[in-house]
């Protein structure tokens, strides 16, 4: 993935600031995660930081947002997956039916992953959204033979 910033150079001049392969991916069992870009703060300042190169974790910054590309491997099972097994350290917070403090914007890109909120199920494919409120236990099954590619944003609700 080639993933480009702007913003300005050491002149004040706009310029590319980073562009080639994102800094932090994350593997963790059927997940993998890509993070494009994070921000710390609302409103975001134009900087040079990559803060997408940090330790990884689960949920933005107090006040901050990420874009992230997730990939889901195949092979979920009708009942369930079996992912959180399989978890890294760096990675810990992927687990089956979990919530996040918060406001998720999500684009599925390609293949079809199954969202599981509470009792209730929806099938989505390439170019359905979902909007995640904070809070709400969720969770994400491919039970398919392909992979599944997703789009992010995550902003804070701390």
């Amino acid at each position: 993935m080639n993933r480009v910033v702007t913003g300005y150079d050491e002149d004040g001049n706009p310029a590319i600031i980073h562009s080639g392969e994102p800094p932090t991916v994350i593997d963790a069992g059927r997940y993998r995660t890509t993070e494009v870009w994070a921000s710390d703060r609302t409103p975001p300042a134009v900087t040079r930081s990559d803060l997408s190169a940090r330790p990884w974790e689960l949920e933005p910054a107090p006040g901050g947002a990420c874009f992230r590309i997730v990939e889901i491997a195949p092979g979920d099972a009708a009942g369930g997956h079996a992912v959180a097994g399989d978890l890294d350290e760096q990675a810990e917070g992927f687990q089956e039916a979990h919530a996040t403090q918060t406001l998720d914007y999500v684009a599925v890109l390609s293949g079809q992953v199954t969202l599981v909120v509470g009792d209730a199920e929806v099938t989505l494919g390439p170019g359905d959204c979902v909007v995640q409120q904070p809070g709400v236990p969720h969770d994400w099954l491919n039970r398919t033979s392909q992979r599944v590619v997703m789009a992010g944003v995550l902003i804070s609700a701390r």
